[in-house]
């Protein structure tokens, strides 16, 4: 998959990605960036790489992650403030996981909800063990007007022998994202091939860094000068038609 010896690479950077619509760029809030200098860093990395645009999407999770809208511009206005950062686009919104305390907000109110693009909705889920609200969640969303977003879909290992809840989300409404790094075989061949399963079956919406660490932002360097991907998701994602030409940037 993905093999780099099979075409002429025309990119050598994420200019053709341009948004990256999936981060945990915002500091001191998750698993992600623990401070400005380490947020700044990364996306001051990144931007080199060719994304123009930024989405801090930190997680909202009840008990582990319990991020108010508040506390989430607060650490956005950081972000906003840096010098270096000045004439870098950066946005924010929010990670939610699927969970029952989230179906009860969007059973009662959406209206504080931090889409991005006003609009769309970022949901997650445990890695190795489906929510029971999933379905749920993805209808009441759109029946509230929302467009759900699942998240880093290749790495849910209970889909991975069978795709026919992705395709029946995706069905339903819902937007289907893959992580850049699984693209590269950093989380293993199996998320690697699953992405491939996937795009053969037109089952991806939207590709993100889920960016979290430094660590993350050397392998996508590293990736990037031996790899082109351009190629496999040309046409198939809205990264730019959904969020980049919603903020009348250009890339």
């Amino acid at each position: 998959m993905f093999s780099i010896f099979n075409r002429k690479p025309r990119y050598q950077d994420l200019s053709w990605m341009a948004v990256d619509m999936h981060t945990h760029l915002l500091p001191g809030l998750d698993d992600g960036s623990t401070s400005v200098a380490d947020s700044t860093e990364m996306i001051t990395r990144m931007h080199k790489l060719g994304i123009v645009q930024f989405y801090g999407t930190p997680h909202v999770q009840q008990d582990i992650y319990p991020n108010s809208n508040t506390a989430i511009l607060a650490a956005y206005q950081q972000l906003q403030q840096t010098p270096a950062l000045k004439h870098i686009h950066i946005d924010y919104a929010a990670e939610y996981t699927v969970e029952k305390a989230f179906l009860q907000q969007v059973m009662t109110a959406t209206d504080n909800l931090l889409a991005l693009a006003d609009n769309y909705v970022l949901i997650g889920m445990s890695y190795v063990s489906e929510s029971p609200y999933i379905e749920q969640v993805i209808n009441t969303l759109i029946i509230k007007g929302y467009t759900p977003v699942l998240a880093n879909v290749e790495r849910y290992v209970y889909y991975h022998q069978d795709s026919s809840s992705l395709k029946k989300f995706k069905d339903l409404g819902c937007l289907l994202q893959v992580g850049l790094l699984s693209c590269y075989g950093y989380y293993g061949s199996k998320e690697k091939n699953v992405v491939k399963s996937l795009l053969d079956h037109g089952l991806v919406d939207l590709l993100g860094t889920d960016v979290h660490y430094e660590r993350h932002v050397k392998a996508i360097e590293h990736f990037v000068g031996k790899q082109d991907l351009s190629p496999y998701f040309a046409g198939k994602i809205k990264n730019k038609e959904l969020f980049l030409n919603n903020q009348g940037i250009d890339a």
